[in-house]
């Protein structure tokens, strides 16, 4: 199952910030070129996705899609 989210996480981030070939070490912003609007808006995908809400402190502390993933990862193991 953690191996269906990455790649779940991986096609929002490429849907989201309109990329292909995206990879769980690829920086958001240097590497993909997402911006903070990019940001909110993958935070808002992701809760509507998968019901994880993401506090704009825990977002600012993503930067790569396997922080995201992480996040994401471990929001829906508390929950």
């Amino acid at each position: 199952m953690a191996t269906e989210l990455l790649e779940d996480i991986i096609r929002l981030v490429e849907l989201q910030l309109g990329r292909l070939g995206v990879t769980a070490s690829d920086r958001l912003a240097e590497d993909l070129g997402a911006e903070s609007l990019d940001m909110v808006n993958l935070a808002a995908a992701v809760d509507e996705i998968f019901g994880v809400f993401l506090k704009e402190s825990e977002i600012a502390r993503v930067f790569t899609t396997q922080d995201l993933h992480d996040l994401v990862r471990e929001k829906l193991d508390g929950s």
